[in-house]
This record gives structure tokens, sequence and C-alpha cells, in this order.
């Protein structure tokens, strides 16, 4: 079988999560970036992927990548990419396009020259001159980003958040790819009970039924890929019966989802039957004031009103009150509430030990996180605290889904993963250090050709190492041990903040300028500046080298920091020569 590059495109913020399912699909060698994953796989795992991933948007191939400043160059490339292997003499193929930070920023004149380049290609091959595109549909999306072009071809065809289980939802819907994402994001698993007080048309216990029973999510529905000549359906069909093969029975203990309005509860309770999940679900007309439970460690996920489309603000503080005033009285439960209003921990009552920034829609939300205590095992004792995991890369309880949907459930005991260990983390630690070799010519540290071994090092490493994306207002997305240490943030934390906001504002102009000239240079190795920790703590850093993050192909990812050599100063005051300066071993150049 032919081999493709693929990707899983994912929401900002659940990126980790997709990756999270394809390694539990047993696919490795993940590349992890911005609002997608890439990974290698064959015709099966086309099929494979979009019948099992919840939580990712679409499947695409990539047929190329290029650099394309100009029209010239976006034709010429694009014509030499193999279309005809993977497009039939009558295929249709629109072409779909956008473009970010590219020269080339006229999305039809962009779209229209890829059109006549595919058939330029197809020509060649085919001996002919016109197309009739009779055949199967072949979504062609040109995306260009910093005067980088991507071509792909969605095997999808509807987004995968279309179950294929209902024609309607309620008013705010959250998604289903967004709703399992945030099931996954939490501690639940079947053993224990799991509760939203806000259910809408169900999208949550929904998901949730899905999961806690391994079924597949696309089980009821069909796919682009599925009517492509090239692609053997007897593929579907064997990937399907595999998938209604690892169906697990009921749950012993039901699935409650309640909402005040009676019309959401009928079309959350028609949902769940064309789900087939019906019995595994309790849905009850009932205000969240009227929930009582004798259950142990159990979990609220929901998605409450906002205040931004529906509701009066003053009856949503109301019900963010009384949810935290329900919850108080549940000390064993978790809580995980997705919202876009700023005033949730004050009105719930409790600052979230963890937030997660995503966005349902359009909307800039935050994930709030309470993850309780770990349940109690048969012995009296209790599982690692789940506030020292990582809530992407944490693994689910014991008796959880298997880590491959394909092999048989087994019971596996809970082993936490340092921060440093996640795909993410992984991948960001491998081109960190690629990027310092190639732009100093030089080694971070010793190499090891062992991508865990290098991660955990440069976790623990005794210099400073700090890197941002490439977003307009750079987040922070990498901070080692020492990093967190010095700017009193966890890990967690430390990479949902801009990267200017490590600097005082009188500080920041200064900072940007020589980011600048790091982008224009390749690396600065002289700087000197003044940086505040989250508690106030002001120091100066000295001899900081910043370098800009690259892939083999030559596009920038992001920028870079390390330091070795800090001063502390006193609140408020100018840098004094005279200060104490705190020295760490040096790097292996």
């Amino acid at each position: 079988m032919p081999r493709f590059d693929l990707i899983a495109t994912a929401t900002f913020g659940l990126e980790s999560v997709v990756a999270r399912e394809l390694e539990r699909l047993g696919y490795t060698g993940l590349r992890v970036f911005d609002g997608k994953v890439h990974f290698q796989g064959d015709e099966r795992d086309i099929a494979r992927c979009n019948l099992w991933l919840r939580s990712a948007d679409r499947l695409l191939i990539r047929v190329g990548e290029f650099p394309a400043p100009n029209f010239d160059a976006l034709f010429d490339q694009t014509r030499a990419l193999p279309w005809s292997d993977l497009l039939p003499v009558d295929a249709k193929f629109p072409v779909a396009g956008r473009s970010v930070m590219s020269r080339l920023h006229a999305v039809p004149a962009v779209q229209g020259a890829v059109k006549k380049a595919i058939v330029e290609s197809l020509k060649r091959t085919y001996q002919r001159f016109r197309f009739d595109e009779s055949g199967s549909t072949f979504q062609i999306e040109v995306s260009l980003l910093r005067d980088v072009a991507t071509l792909t071809i969605d095997t999808s065809g509807d987004g995968l958040h279309k179950r294929g289980y209902r024609e309607f939802v309620g008013a705010a819907p959250l998604r289903e790819t967004m709703a399992a994402g945030l099931i996954q994001l939490s501690y639940w698993n079947r053993d224990r009970q799991f509760v939203d007080p806000f259910c809408g048309s169900g999208t949550l216990p929904i998901e949730a039924a899905l999961i806690g029973r391994n079924i597949a999510p696309g089980i009821g529905r069909s796919f682009a890929a599925e009517d492509w000549r090239w692609l053997d359906r007897r593929i579907w069909r064997e990937v399907r019966t595999e998938a209604r093969d690892l169906r697990q029975p009921r749950m012993v203990l039901p699935i409650l989802g309640f909402d005040h309005d009676p019309s959401a509860i009928r079309l959350s309770e028609k949902g769940a039957n064309e789900a087939g999940v019906a019995g595994d679900i309790q849905f009850r007309c009932q205000e969240v004031s009227d929930f009582r439970t004798n259950a142990e460690y159990g979990v609220v996920i929901t998605n409450p009103p906002y205040g931004e489309r529906l509701g009066d603000p003053e009856e949503v503080a109301a019900v963010y009150r009384e949810l935290g005033r329900v919850t108080s009285t549940l000390p064993t439960w978790g809580v995980y509430v997705i919202t876009s209003n700023r005033g949730f921990e004050q009105q719930f009552g409790r600052r979230a030990p963890r937030r997660r920034k995503l966005f349902n829609g359009r909307l800039e939300c935050q994930f709030y996180q309470y993850p309780g205590p770990p349940p109690r095992r048969t012995d009296g004792s209790t599982d690692t605290p789940v506030d020292t995991l990582d809530p992407v890369e944490a693994p689910q309880d014991p008796d959880s889904l298997p880590a491959d949907p394909m092999a048989p459930a087994v019971t596996v005991a809970a082993v936490p993963l340092e921060i440093w260990q996640t795909s993410e983390w992984l991948q960001q630690a491998q081109l960190l250090l690629d990027s310092w070799n190639r732009q100093t010519g030089r080694q971070l540290l010793e190499r090891s050709d062992d991508p865990i071994d290098e991660a955990r090092r440069l976790y623990h490493a005794p210099f400073v190492v700090v890197s941002h994306g490439t977003q307009a207002d750079p987040i922070l997305n990498y901070g080692n041990l020492l990093a967190q240490q010095l700017w009193e943030m966890d890990a967690q934390t430390l990479t949902t903040i801009p990267s200017r906001l490590t600097a005082e504002p009188m500080h920041r102009d200064e900072r940007a300028e020589m980011m600048a000239r790091a982008l224009r240079e390749g690396f600065v190795d002289d700087y000197r500046g003044i940086r505040i920790s989250r508690t106030g703590k002001r120091f100066l850093i000295e001899r900081a080298v910043i370098w800009n993050l690259q892939d083999v192909a030559g596009r920038r990812l992001g920028q870079a920091a390390t330091f070795s050599e800090w001063k502390p100063l006193d609140p408020g005051s100018p840098p004094a020569d005279s200060a104490e300066t705190t020295v760490a071993p040096e790097r292996s150049d």
C-alpha cells in the first residue's frame, strides 16, 4: 500500500488531545503544530482515523509543500506534483484557499492558479485537453502561510464533528469534537459518575457515552474518501466491522444530563437514541440547584450559558454562583467548565488549579479545571494526585479506554507523565535543539540520538530555555524547569501567556527590537535585559542567546532564548552593577 503524509486538523488548544488519540491508535512519529498534527499512514489508516478520531476536525492528505513567493513559483511547483496518482480522469476537484501573512494574498487568484496548474499536470498524464469532473469529489485546499504553500486533499468530506446521529441542535451548541476533547482533558472514565447540569441538546453526555462504550464516533456516517476508486471499499467494510466488534457493554453508572428547558431535553433524548446510547444516559428537566447525589468521585463537565448570546449577565452570574454552591458540597468530585465569561471564577467562588484557552466557534473561552482528589483503590490507597499531572497528557484512570481501540480492553495502572514526556514537548525539544545547531553551528547540549533522553536533559538543564510561537502576539510554548522557577510559574501557566509579559511594560520595546534583530540575523548572542516574575521579582539577564526556530524546509516556527546568568534586582530599582550574580553551569557548546 502507498504511504501518505496525513494531517489531522484540530481546533486551537486541542492539538495535544488529537495527538494523544493518535498515539492510542498506535501511531508514532507525530509532529504537532498549531491547529494540526502530522503523521504517516496508508489507505487503511485513512479509513481508520476518519472512523475513530473524536477531537480532530478533518483528515487531510498533504500532496505537497513549498515556498511560493510569487504566482510563477506557485503554478510551477503545483504542476510538478503527482496529481494523477490521486485524481482519476473524471475527478471533481474544487479548490479552496486561504492566505495568511503571504505576498499572494488574493485568495481567488491563488485558487485559480492552483486549479489551472493541476489541470496542466493531468493533461500530460491523461493526454486530453478538458475534464468534465463528473466523478467523485476530491476537495483540494491551498493554504499559504508566510509565503509557504501547503496543498492538501480532504478525505473526510463533512467535518468530523458531524457524527451522523442528529439533524438539529439547541441554541449556542458545543461541537461534538470540542465536547470529546473536553471529556478527554478531564479525569472521567466509565466507572465514575458523569453529570452535565446544562446539557442543552446533549452533546457532552452523548460524547461521554460514546467514549465510555468505546463506540467509534464515525461509525454512523460516510466519508468523502469512501467514493474514491483507488481506495479499496473492502478496507472500509473491515474497519467498520472491527469497530463494531470493539464496542463495550452498557455502563453500570448512567450518565446524567439536566437542563431547565423541556425542548432541549427532547432534543437530547432524540440524539442519544440516534447515536445508540439512549440506554446509557438519563436526561431530566431540572434546575442545577435541584441536583443531589450520594455518589463519590464523580465528574461534572459542562458548557453553561456565557452571557455572550444567551442569558442576561446578572442571570448568568447567578447561575455560576449556584453551580459553585452545589459543587462545593461534593468535595470528592471533579468539576470542569468551559465559558468565555471572564468573571466565572469570581462568581463560582474558587480559582481553578488549571485553565486552558480554547475556542468555541469564534468565542475565546477558558476551560476551568478543578480535578478533585483521585478515587481510592480497593486497598485504601489513592492514585497519584491528579493536580501533579498535565491534563492533556495524563493517562486515563484504571479500566478506561485501551491505548489502541483495535486492541482488547485491559486494566492499566495510571502512570503519571511529566510534561516533558508529552508528544508536544518532545517535538518542541527537538525543534529547539535542531534550530540551535542550524543557526549557531554549535550544540545546545550533547546529542544522544534519543529524543526522549534529549528532552529530559533539556527540561532539567542547568540553564534557562524558553520559546514562543508565531502568533501576532506570540504565546510561550516551552519553558524548562529552571525557567519555571525563575518566572515563578508552573508549565501549564507559563505556556499560556504572551511572551511579552515576561518583561515589564517599559522594557518591552527594547525586547521587541532584540527579537526583530534575531529574526533578521538568525540569532543574537549578546542580549542583556530586565525581566519580571509572576510575583513581581525583577532580575537582569545577561549574555542571553536568542535564536529563530525553523524546520528543515526553512519555515519559521517561532523564537527561543537561553541564558545561564542573571542578577536579582530590588523592585523598581535600575540595574545595579554591584548586584549579586547568579550563575548556572555553562551549556555544552
